[in-house]
């Protein structure tokens, strides 16, 4: 009886679709990585347009059911009111194409292919020439584009650059080819970082972190999610057209170890190649003289605005988009549409 029972449950469409992500991630993109790279992100166009069209997303497979697409394409409606369902349905397919293009990337770096592409450095050299001397330096990101290849390309320019990352690794309900791919993702990228660390979010790692600040470092935070529920959470910020609260642990860790801190992005614009581009850089000290919550919108507002221009420019490499309308709203403000 275990064994029919065993056959049945091979039968599960639901059961392949889960189990089908050893192939994808443990065969077919290594193979793609080995490509010629026209080639490689052709594929990983195809990869993507793929996935969205059967609901792929390793998050989305992870619990079971298709999610990301819907809160996607609610997101590109709330982003774009005038939007044509067509246009709906292109973003979302470019949402997921950017993600394939992304774990591209990462097979690169875990190849030992990152000398093939080509970073233009000017950019980040000048931002960072920018830098107090001797001060620590928080950098604010979006889950746009490129992320890692906006690290390289500071590390490239001579820093060490550190990054909090996701926990999960630690997460039963994630396929074991994905747990295997984001481990091997994250000990690759280390050898990018110049002597930097990739290491998660969680609080033992946080005096690492304070510390790499303390001592002049530069610690990169994924940051344009919603905040925690906790009412003490979050930092309030103009975001797509209304005032949402935003996590806000890098303003925080700035604030605390007298850090500046700015924003940056980086994105693909042929194959093979990217460009890095960079706000100004704040500094958390103009704003001593305010509450805590009020110096904290002070200090996130410029970096907000930077990330909303690259997000709204280009939406669809925005891969965080499904969690837009997450956010916490604060319906008494009056925003203008973005």
């Amino acid at each position: 009886m275990k064994r029919n029972g065993n056959w049945k449950r091979w039968l599960d469409a639901k059961v392949w679709w889960y189990a089908s992500q050893r192939l994808d991630y443990g065969l077919f993109l290594p193979l793609m990585a080995r490509l010629p790279l026209r080639w490689a992100y052709r594929l990983a166009q195809w990869r993507g347009a793929f996935n969205a069209r059967y609901a792929r997303d390793w998050a989305e497979m992870s619990v079971g059911q298709p999610y990301i697409s819907q809160l996607c394409a609610a997101s590109f409606r709330a982003m774009r009111p005038d939007i044509t369902e067509d246009q709906v349905h292109e973003l979302v397919t470019q949402r997921y194409q950017t993600v394939a293009r992304e774990e591209l990337d990462a097979m690169f770096a875990i190849q030992g292919r990152m000398h093939d592409l080509y970073i233009d450095l000017a950019p980040a050299r000048a931002a960072m020439s920018q830098r107090t001397k001797g001060r620590g330096l928080v950098v604010v990101m979006g889950h746009f584009d490129s992320v890692f290849l906006g690290l390289i390309a500071m590390a490239r320019c001579g820093h060490c650059v550190h990054l909090m990352t996701s926990d999960i690794v630690v997460d039963d309900r994630v396929h074991p080819a994905i747990r295997h791919y984001f481990r091997t993702k994250y000990q690759r990228y280390e050898n990018y970082m110049g002597g930097g660390r990739l290491l998660p979010t969680s609080t033992p790692t946080r005096e690492f972190f304070y510390d790499a600040l303390a001592h002049g470092g530069i610690v990169v935070v994924a940051t344009e999610t919603p905040a925690a529920p906790q009412p003490e959470k979050g930092t309030w910020v103009s975001w797509f057209g209304k005032r949402r609260k935003m996590a806000d642990s890098a303003v925080r860790m700035a604030i605390d170890t007298g850090s500046e801190i700015m924003a940056m992005s980086s994105k693909l614009v042929r194959p093979g190649i990217f460009e890095w581009a960079g706000s100004e850089i704040v500094d958390p000290k103009a704003f001593v003289q305010l509450d805590p919550s009020t110096a904290r919108e002070r200090v996130y507002a410029p970096l907000a605005r930077f990330m909303e221009h690259a997000i709204g420019s280009e939406p669809g490499r925005w891969w965080a988009s499904h969690l837009l309308n997450e956010f916490v709203v604060d319906d008494a403000a009056r925003e203008t549409t973005a």
